[in-house]
């Protein structure tokens, strides 16, 4: 039998390869990690080689532990639902984590959330912070707040002077 064959059962058995798996399997208990988080953490351990860590971030991904998709839908869902913020800061924030933009981007378009009803949403929320300043605060003030939470300039604007009309 050829050694090619016989190599991923001798990664399997190797205790190097059984620690880092356990590491993962510890980390994703605390919480839910992208595949580039979990690459950094394995690459600080003292028993950490390239054919290992790709061995055991690629059984934690047949497993159904490891999964960037499904990562980036629960994040865009939990923004808009709970933090209702924008599709740029959630970006954003999932890029930090090792997620290329135009992925986040992409599941932001088909899952269906509007964005302009979700910053409706979120001035809603706000509005008795804003309830007594004068109309050109009005306008910076809604401005501001829209942008801290991602959203786009479109979306800002048109908001920002919704109702400030005389």
């Amino acid at each position: 039998m050829s050694l090619r064959y016989l190599q991923p059962l001798l990664i399997l058995e190797d205790p190097n390869y059984r620690e880092l798996m356990n590491y993962c399997m510890r980390a994703l208990s605390q919480r839910a990690h992208t595949t580039h988080e979990l690459e950094g953490k394995l690459k600080k351990r003292p028993h950490y080689s390239l054919e290992r860590g790709k061995a055991v971030l690629s059984r934690l991904q047949e497993l159904g532990l490891l999964n960037d998709e499904a990562f980036i839908r629960r994040t865009v869902e939990e923004a808009a639902q709970f933090r209702f913020q924008g599709p740029l800061k959630v970006a954003s924030r999932l890029y930090k984590r090792g997620i290329p933009m135009k992925q986040t981007q992409e599941i932001w378009r088909t899952s269906g959330i509007s964005e302009r009803e979700l910053a409706e949403e979120a001035l809603k929320r706000v509005a008795k912070r804003f309830a007594k300043l004068p109309k050109n605060k009005l306008y910076q003030r809604r401005a501001q707040f829209l942008a801290s939470r991602g959203f786009s300039a479109d979306v800002i604007y048109s908001l920002s002077s919704q109702g400030l009309e005389e």
